[in-house]
């Protein structure tokens, strides 16, 4: 009898970027006041459209960085930039030192090898070390990048997550979102278990991206089933989440 002796790789219990493990990840936009919460693990910066808009994320990451302990540094990056505007835009970046870039709407495996090589050359220019920008790839905000979960192990050592965010998947796919009853729904409880089980493929974490309207009861319970599904950190765009996270995690 043929037995399968191959061991799945578990999903890691925490996200690791810049040597910190993280359970919360806190979207913050430019500009905005210094001194943002220190509960939150890290700091994620949004980026406009405008080539200002990514020089106000530049600056706000290099006046960050002098006050916030430590805290992990990362910046929102939409995968549909083309190849000139990508380039462009890491080279104003790379500069200011961002610790991790967190890739949206990913939809297969080249997606993450296009990052890793435009982040080799501005890594290069800014003077960094080679690979020292993390990358955190959100496949489960779109179909396409859910269907190919299984393709991402191996893409770039850059790699320490895959993401997931119903709220993102909802609106891709034209359906009604209901942060209330996320689980109930079957594209999203499948988008979170195809997450989950891309990211144990490639031997990352996963993370799960919070619905802002969460608040109480449904908050709470969603942070700990998040928990126990097997994602090991959380965004959030709210300053109020982070509490229920750290409950839930700590």
């Amino acid at each position: 009898m043929f037995v399968n002796r191959e061991v799945p790789l578990p999903v890691p219990s925490s996200l690791s970027i810049a040597g910190k493990s993280l359970h919360s990840l806190l979207v913050v936009k430019t500009p905005e006041p210094d001194n943002p919460p220190a509960t939150a693990g890290a700091l994620v910066i949004t980026t406009g459209q405008t080539i200002s808009d990514w020089q106000a994320a530049a600056l706000f990451l290099t006046r960050n960085r002098q006050g916030t302990g430590g805290t992990p540094l990362l910046v929102l990056v939409d995968s549909t930039l083309d190849h000139d505007a990508l380039d462009e835009r890491l080279e104003i970046l790379m500069p200011a030192r961002p610790d991790g870039i967190i890739l949206t709407g990913i939809r297969e495996g080249a997606d993450l090898q296009r990052l890793d090589v435009a982040l080799s050359v501005a890594e290069a220019m800014a003077g960094r070390e080679p690979g020292e920008t993390s990358v955190v790839a959100m496949i489960g905000d779109n179909a396409a990048g859910l269907l190919a979960a299984g393709n991402f192990a191996d893409r770039t050592p850059r790699l320490r997550a895959l993401g997931h965010n119903a709220t993102a998947l909802a609106a891709a796919l034209g359906v009604e979102n209901s942060p209330h009853h996320q689980s109930a729904d079957g594209s999203r409880a499948l988008g979170r278990g195809l997450t989950i089980l891309g990211a144990a493929k490639a031997g990352v974490a996963a993370l799960d991206w919070l619905a802002p309207t969460l608040a109480g009861d449904d908050l709470q319970r969603a942070c700990i089933e998040a928990r126990h599904a097997g994602f090991a950190a959380l965004i959030t765009e709210s300053p109020h989440q982070l509490a229920a996270i750290t409950a839930a995690y700590g």
